[in-house]
């Protein structure tokens, strides 16, 4: 079987791999000049390839997510990897990285893999259309026509790039709107001496009073707003509830006291002033707090325990990791194939997770899944 796929990322390198051990004629068309772009830029070099911990609970609610997860458990994930002679371990957190510590290196294994199974590449291929035929599909890439018995869609959707052209592929009618995911939330008049500044927190996320998610770890104070580990993991509620709402940053800056025993502290400092906090916090950060409060020492507890950003918007598609939206599942079959017969995985689909290796780990899982 002649089979293309549009994409060369963690999912289209998965599915390359698996359809030419198959024995199928596989292409893959990446945009980019090289395959493995993304990955490569993981783990801040290191490559979070996946998460020992991965459940359900660690992406958006869907069908898909049970299914994929329920095929292909991370044990059959690390057989694949291993099998391209990528060998991994976990952190304290459960994150997965590769022995190497090398993003570069996956990248570099996969290819191989691929290559090594009869596997082809093109890159700098800019697919503009694809059309269903009566026993296959034309696909138009760079000005000219290819055929193929079958399409795989493994493109992405936008994060990580300027260019959102997911929907010519596709169709239009089978997405859910697109949103940028695991990014920076951009904050209204965030007070720019606090940018630079990181301070460990608990963190909650609010919509007119109700918190609809809540995330501990550091925060990273820029001058546009908020960044951090954290402030990815909530800036994927806001972006899967299509950034409508009045959503606030609640930041507890001071985690390792109650309420009760910061009270005490700050009453036992009588006369510092805008210095209560010195000890406590960063100076910026601690004059900050008394700034904002009535200056006694319950209201500069309550003020630390409960600071709070209104959110402006997630910064846009080319800074975040993932992309929340695309291909409905409503539309899709057991195979996840759409009624126009092009078959579609990784992050195409309406499926997101939270950072830790997760989206990495269902990219491959989703091609994984399609040879149960």
């Amino acid at each position: 079987m002649k089979t293309l796929v549009i994409g060369g990322g963690m999912s289209g390198l998965t599915y390359g791999i698996l359809s030419a051990q198959k024995g199928n004629d596989t292409v893959i068309f990446e945009r980019n000049s090289r395959v493995g772009k993304k990955i490569a830029m993981t783990g801040n070099g290191k490559c979070n390839i996946g998460n020992v911990n991965s459940n359900e609970s660690c992406f958006n609610t869907c069908k898909t997510v049970s299914s994929v997860l329920k095929a292909v458990p991370v044990e059959r994930y690390v057989q694949f990897l291993q099998s391209c002679g990528i060998f991994t371990f976990a952190d304290s957190e459960g994150r997965m990285y590769p022995l190497c510590e090398s993003a570069s290196n996956v990248v570099d294994c996969l290819r191989k893999r691929y290559a090594d199974v009869g596997g082809k590449t093109v890159c700098d291929a800019d697919v503009q259309s694809v059309r269903r035929l009566k026993n296959g599909f034309e696909v138009t890439c760079n000005g000219s026509q290819h055929l193929f018995d079958k399409v795989v869609v493994a493109c992405g959707s936008g994060s990580g790039c300027a260019d959102v052209h997911l929907a010519q592929l596709v169709g239009q009618q089978y997405l859910t709107p697109l949103f940028p995911s695991l990014v920076p939330l951009r904050t209204v008049k965030m007070d720019k001496s606090l940018s630079g500044l990181r301070v460990k927190a608990n963190v909650r996320l609010l919509s007119d009073g109700e918190c609809l998610a809540q995330q501990s770890g550091e925060v990273q104070f820029k001058e546009y707003g908020l960044s951090g580990i954290c402030i990815f993991n909530l800036s994927s509620t806001v972006a899967r509830r299509k950034c409508k709402g009045n959503f606030v940053i609640c930041l507890d800056v001071v985690p390792h006291l109650s309420l009760q025993q910061l009270q005490k502290v700050l009453a036992s400092r009588t006369g510092w002033q805008e210095k209560s906090f010195y000890g406590i916090l960063h100076n910026k950060l601690g004059e900050y707090v008394v700034k904002h409060s009535d200056g006694t020492p319950q209201g500069m507890a309550q003020t630390a325990k409960n600071l709070s950003f209104a959110v402006d918007r997630p910064l846009d598609f080319s800074m975040s990791q993932v992309t929340s939206g695309g291909v409905s599942e409503k539309f899709l079959d057991e195979n996840l194939t759409l009624p126009n017969g092009l078959t579609v995985i990784g992050e195409a689909l309406d499926v997101d997770g939270i950072c830790g290796g997760n989206n990495l780990y269902f990219a491959a899982a989703s091609a994984l899944y399609l040879f149960r």
